[in-house]
């Protein structure tokens, strides 16, 4: 007949107990600094994976191995600083096939400049995104929640980007965002031609999140390095990597019908930055 279960335990107890008695002092305390430094790793990966989770979908399965993913991603191939601009001055050294192209692609790319108007600089305290790589938000859900977006504002934002379609219909479509792997984003035409240098982005143009209302747009580099001057947005940390081109730009919240116009501006530069591949 086997043990019952209680008396299972009270025997591993046991067996623990005259173990740990027979440990010398030093040892003893090893093993308590071990369990102890464990216990707050553990701890605190749980805290990043719980920061990770808030932030909502987007680009990694939500679970616990999207976040294995993202760290894994972050260790090999991310970036650390997405507002600085002295990366735009040295693209030779971010494409992997700089040197396969004609000059007048790698000009484009480079020197580009398809924003209309002047870009003002954005007042306020510079907003920034959260440290994870994947997704890349402004806010996560908590924030949101505590902080709610103006709904006008919001219906506003949505639907200047749903007028981007209505405005550029013969060059583009929405489909949903392969870079996201979730929600609608603005697509060029497969009849379009697209440059090898912009080839990462699967022909994708821009989208929002739909929880925070921030965002993703390809820009030139000229344009990507002004709209990141100006306070306007930040690199992403795969910018420039094998993942994605360098001028794969976030753009921040939108604070007022102002500002609504202005991301309008800039999202119309990524549409005729693509469009304008020969």
């Amino acid at each position: 007949m086997s043990p019952s279960p209680t008396t299972t335990a009270i025997n591993t107890l046991t067996a623990v107990h005259a173990k740990w008695s027979s440990l010398a002092p030093t040892h003893r305390i090893l093993a308590l600094l071990t369990v102890s430094t464990l216990s707050l790793l553990a701890a605190s990966f749980w805290r990043k994976y719980l920061r990770w989770k808030a932030l909502g979908a987007g680009g990694l399965p939500y679970s616990l191995k999207g976040y294995l993913m993202n760290l894994v991603v972050e260790w090999r191939f991310a970036e650390g600083d997405t507002v600085d601009l002295g990366v735009y001055e040295r693209p030779e050294g971010r494409f992997e096939k700089w040197g396969e192209v004609e000059e007048e692609e790698r000009r484009t790319v480079a020197k580009g400049r398809f924003l209309k108007g002047e870009l003002r600089e954005r007042g306020g305290v510079r907003a920034r995104a959260k440290k994870f790589v994947i997704p890349q938000r402004e806010k996560s859900l908590a924030e949101v929640g505590v902080e709610p977006a103006d709904e006008k504002l919001r219906q506003a934002y949505l639907d200047a980007f749903d007028a981007l379609h209505s405005a550029n219909s013969n060059i583009t479509e929405w489909r949903t965002s392969v870079l996201e792997r979730r929600g609608k984003a603005l697509f060029l035409k497969p009849s379009m031609p697209l440059r090898t240098l912009d080839q990462q982005t699967q022909r994708e143009i821009c989208h929002i999140h739909g929880s925070d209302l921030s965002g993703h747009v390809t820009l030139s580099l000229a344009d990507a390095q002004e709209v990141i001057a100006k306070g306007w947005g930040e690199r992403h940390r795969l910018s420039g990597t094998k993942i994605l081109p360098l001028g794969y730009t976030m753009m921040y919240i939108p604070r007022s019908d102002e500002e609504v116009e202005v991301y309008g501006r800039i999202f119309q530069a990524g549409i005729e930055y693509l469009a304008s591949a020969e």
